[in-house]
């Protein structure tokens, strides 16, 4: 029963860390980053007791970005038509829905939930299995998705230290700790858990999240390196960068 809870406890937190990592290259960071930070003052007096440890883990982080992750992604983008790449992330932008829509009803955000519930009904139906965004180029009804660190930080629940997570990205202890949440909403997960082959499950869910990953990165307008060709010192650059676009999102 031990081992058993260990490999659960193993399992969601390497899915955590993937999922912080990718998140942090999906959430529309280039035009949000671009437009309204990429002035970000890293002068400011942060409470980073992990300093060193992150500083070291930015810099494998940034080695692993430009060497391996874009330049895949930049392979995957010049052999995959537009059209078809937008119409995986649609797929997997719908499939998010239990994740937005449960933390919009925490944060009482009933029209934005309305709004959520009529994409994923649209977009499923009409929209063959959330392939094509009806529910947007339709009837002009955006997306509003939600995750629980942003439902913490709505309820005033701080973001905490830094946290820089070894090839997945930067993270915060509130992030970090909401996002055990969100995988367990999050229908890629129990899809894996129907594997009875633990290496297979662990394998099959992050084939599918990296691929996902890779096709949202080969969508923006911006890439990392040119984000960051101009940072003077790397990672309180990127610390900013995720903690003024979380504020963003959690004022929303």
């Amino acid at each position: 029963m031990y081992n058993i809870a260990m490999k659960i406890l193993l399992f969601l937190i390497l899915i955590f860390t993937f999922n912080t990592f990718a998140d942090s290259l999906e959430d529309d960071f280039a035009d949000d980053f671009e437009q309204e930070f990429t002035t970000t003052n890293t002068n400011n007096e942060v409470f980073d007791p992990l300093s060193s440890y992150n500083r070291f883990m930015t810099d494998v982080n940034d080695f692993f970005i430009i060497n391996i992750f874009q330049p895949v992604s930049d392979g995957y983008k010049f052999i995959t038509p537009k059209p078809v790449r937008e119409s995986v992330d649609n797929f997997f932008s719908n499939l998010y829905y239990p994740v937005s829509v449960s933390n919009n009803l925490l944060q009482l955000k009933f029209k934005y939930s309305m709004d959520e519930t009529f994409r994923f009904l649209t977009n499923t139906s009409l929209g063959l299995f959330g392939l094509f965004d009806v529910g947007k180029n339709w009837f002009g009804v955006d997306p509003h998705q939600e995750d629980f660190g942003q439902t913490l930080g709505h309820y005033g629940v701080g973001s905490g230290f830094p946290i820089v997570i070894p090839l997945f990205g930067q993270s915060n202890l509130r992030d970090f700790s909401a996002g055990f949440v969100d995988v367990y909403a999050n229908p890629r997960f129990w899809y894996t858990q129907t594997i009875e082959d633990n290496m297979v499950s662990y394998a099959t869910y992050f084939t599918i999240r990296t691929y996902n990953s890779i096709n949202r990165y080969s969508l923006s307008p911006v890439s990392y390196e040119d984000l960051t060709k101009s940072a003077f010192d790397l990672y309180p650059f990127l610390r900013n960068l995720y903690e003024q676009n979380r504020n963003k999102l959690i004022k929303e």
